[in-house]
């Protein structure tokens, strides 16, 4: 018997509903997943996903802005948002007693928001403000510019807030078309995580969305799979008078459900995703070279990356780059041992099993799971995928992953130039 079970149900609109009861915890999560995200957006309307999301805050027929939070803050709870490149989500969490109004909240403002036009224009200024904002953050830039060169000429390459230009561009007319194409029952996935049981879910959701239907040409959406037709390294080197030169090192990987998902996992571990990995004792507990260098695996439906996160003084940026791709190229030579992988295994089963203990993690995990695979696995089949793993494994995705040709490579930068720089960067993939 599994020991985070969860349930699947399917109302007869189309819309999914999947839970985990959770019987010993004080809170209850909701999600409502919009199954569209930034990869799904034509490039004149970039951004309109994160858009509706924003809007979908703004009031419906029966709430203002301030009542949709109010309901919830004032019972102690939190609720939000988020846009990804596959899915939006909208959650809530509360304690279980004031599931029921959460879960009509939430709903209320997926469904119905009224995109008022006042509204509508005033968020449009916030949005170009967080575009600003980001703008000035030199770790949103260097991975804004890592993502244009490592998704070239393609929507996963683009911002997911969109331009001042496409966001000018997106009309009352077309959120609300692009709401009503997308914020479909069929096209919708509610995940709860918490102290409630599956058939009251099912018997509210369904008295929620009762007089809501979904049509044939309600079909998922489409979008444009990735294929690389990289040949050779890319590299982006942007000036800005920051303090630290920040870089992201990456390649290409494979999608959510590739089951070389758990050797990529365990490999990413070992090279940067702890205190105790290889690049953090070698570049900052042995060297002093930087206060914080980390790897970490990105994964979308067919495709994913792994990338290498640093900051450092910009004199001392080359050196770290070359210790970095110096430790990749030893993984694929010469593999790992088993000591390494071990502890590895255990930082993941341990950092898995941790989450899933918290109910919006586990409301995230069961959405996204649903959302991009038709079979959900359990935390006992998740552990048995890692426990699977050898170290000829490890090494066989590391000689896959950590291709010379395959790097892509982003830095923003305040000394160097740009000539100097390049020369330096060119040699770390001969």
């Amino acid at each position: 018997m599994t020991k985070y079970p969860f349930q699947i149900s399917i109302l007869p609109s189309g819309l999914r509903i999947i839970t985990a009861e959770m019987p010993h915890m004080e809170s209850v999560a909701i999600g409502v997943w919009a199954c569209v995200g930034g990869r799904y957006e034509p490039a004149e309307v970039s951004g309109i996903s994160h858009f509706v999301e924003h809007m979908n805050f703004k009031g419906t027929a029966r709430r203002s802005s301030l009542k949709i939070s109010q309901a919830i803050e004032s019972v102690g709870g939190v609720i939000n948002g988020f846009t990804g490149e596959e899915a939006t989500c909208y959650y809530v969490k509360v304690r279980y007693p004031k599931f029921k109004n959460a879960l009509d909240v939430i709903l209320d403002l997926y469904f119905h928001s009224r995109f008022d036009p006042v509204e509508l224009d005033r968020e449009r200024d916030v949005i170009k403000e967080e575009i600003r904002m980001y703008n000035d953050v030199p770790q949103q830039i260097v991975y804004d510019d890592f993502n244009s060169i490592i998704w070239r000429n393609h929507p996963l390459g683009r911002s997911l807030l969109g331009t001042f230009d496409s966001i000018d561009n997106l009309s009352r007319r077309k959120l609300n078309t692009f709401r009503n194409q997308y914020y479909t029952p069929a096209n919708t996935i509610i995940s709860v995580a918490g102290n409630i049981r599956h058939d009251a879910v099912i018997n509210l959701v369904a008295d929620y969305t009762r007089g809501l239907r979904s049509s044939s040409r309600d079909l998922p959406p489409e979008f444009k799979p990735f294929r690389s037709a990289q040949r050779a390294p890319r590299f982006h080197i942007r000036h800005k008078p920051v303090e630290q030169a920040h870089a992201i090192a990456g390649f290409r990987t494979f999608g959510r459900t590739d089951p070389r998902r758990f050797q990529l996992r365990l490999l990413s571990t070992i090279l940067g995703e702890n205190m105790s990995s290889r690049l953090n004792h070698e570049i900052r507990e042995k060297r002093g070279i930087a206060y914080s260098v980390h790897s970490q695996v990105t994964r979308y439906i067919e495709t994913g990356t792994l990338q290498i996160t640093i900051a450092t003084e910009p004199g001392k940026l080359v050196k770290a780059l070359e210790l970095i791709m110096r430790m990749c190229r030893s993984i694929a030579e010469k593999g790992v041992t088993a000591t390494e992988l071990r502890h590895a295994r255990e930082f993941v089963r341990g950092n898995v099993g941790l989450a899933l203990e918290r109910t919006t993690d586990h409301m995230i995990w069961l959405g996204e799971s649903l959302l991009t695979s038709a079979t959900v696995l359990t935390i006992e089949d998740i552990m048995a995928g890692y426990d699977q793993v050898t170290l000829d494994d490890i090494q066989a995705v590391a000689r896959h992953v950590f291709v010379s040709k395959a790097l892509n490579l982003a830095v923003t930068s305040p000394a160097c130039e740009r000539p100097d720089l390049e020369s330096a960067i060119a040699r770390l993939s001969s």
